[in-house]
């Protein structure tokens, strides 16, 4: 075999080493600063954030101004008893009242009360009029259109047939005649519901007081209503009467608040949450409205934890 004249296995890897580290330094030299400024930003660009983008309706927080200020505007409409009204010093209670107060403490905050009138809740509520809702409403997509509804409910509600006296209507197909009328509370899930369910019937839309005084009195053949006015119009009123059997159908209803603000929504979720496993919501709802309704023969859902019974 020829012999190679001057191989020589160490100087070989030592060239490849000296061959590489003068590559990589070439190389960078090559990229420059420009290009490695792709791979490592500067101080500039590695501290400076994009704007928050604004929020809904020009939203700005809710959740921290009632926390600073302590002091939380609650929108109202005080004549659904026992869900929400005054008492005789016009004091407001009632279920959706009381846990709305207990909603503010929890933020310590003090509870102020802006009377709207149910059909414009909503609208006042996307004007912002006041923080969020302090009753609770039926959740719908199309009043999803104008506020952000809270993820957990803080009732559920059976709707049932309040009858005029000497009605004489037995069953619901009954109500789908064109000489029915009935009364349905203004901008309500109910009066949604009544155009769907009994379209040949006539329908008058009122405020809550005057609908159940329009059965009461017989100028209407009935109203279809949350079970929670059914017991006061009933004691009120010896003549108005329950139509007998399942509920015509049963709403979730929660509290709302101005659409993007999700982070007052997130608290409120939360909040509710707590309450309802600590069985607040539960004992509340029967207290003001579930025990009378049951002793009526109707039917009412108490929202406890699932856990509750395991």
């Amino acid at each position: 075999m020829d012999k190679v004249v001057g191989f020589n296995e160490k100087n070989l890897s030592t060239d490849i080493k000296s061959d590489r580290r003068g590559f990589m330094k070439g190389a960078a030299a090559a990229l420059g600063v420009s290009a490695l400024g792709a791979f490592a930003p500067s101080a500039a660009q590695a501290v400076t954030l994009p704007p928050t983008p604004p929020t809904a309706n020009n939203t700005t927080g809710a959740l921290n101004r009632i926390i600073t200020t302590k002091k939380i505007k609650f929108g109202v409409d005080l004549g659904f008893a026992p869900l929400q009204y005054k008492l005789a010093n016009g004091t407001p209670t009632g279920y959706s009242i009381e846990l709305s107060k207990k909603l503010a403490a929890s933020l310590g905050a003090e509870p102020e009360w802006v009377e709207t009138p149910f059909a414009t809740l909503f609208a006042a509520q996307a004007a912002g009029k006041f923080d969020m809702s302090g009753i609770c409403a039926t959740i719908k997509p199309e009043r999803a259109q104008k506020v952000l509804f809270a993820g957990a409910p803080s009732f559920v509600e059976s709707n049932v047939v309040l009858l005029a006296p000497k009605s004489k209507i037995k069953k619901l197909s009954d109500l789908n005649n064109s000489s029915i009328t009935i009364a349905v509370v203004v901008g309500s899930s109910q009066e949604a519901a009544a155009k769907i369910l009994y379209p040949k019937a006539r329908l008058k839309r009122l405020e809550n007081q005057a609908a159940l005084a329009d059965v009461s009195a017989g100028r209407s053949s009935c109203m279809v209503v949350g079970e929670f006015s059914v017991s006061a119009a009933v004691k009120a009123n010896p003549g108005v009467t329950v139509l007998k059997g399942n509920p015509v159908f049963v709403d979730e209803n929660s509290y709302f608040m101005p659409l993007g603000d999700y982070e007052l929504k997130a608290y409120v979720d939360t909040w509710l949450r707590y309450e309802t496993s600590h069985n607040e919501l539960g004992a509340s709802w029967d207290q003001f409205v579930g025990n009378d309704a049951r002793k009526l023969g109707l039917q009412s859902v108490s929202l406890n934890s699932p856990w509750k019974s395991a």
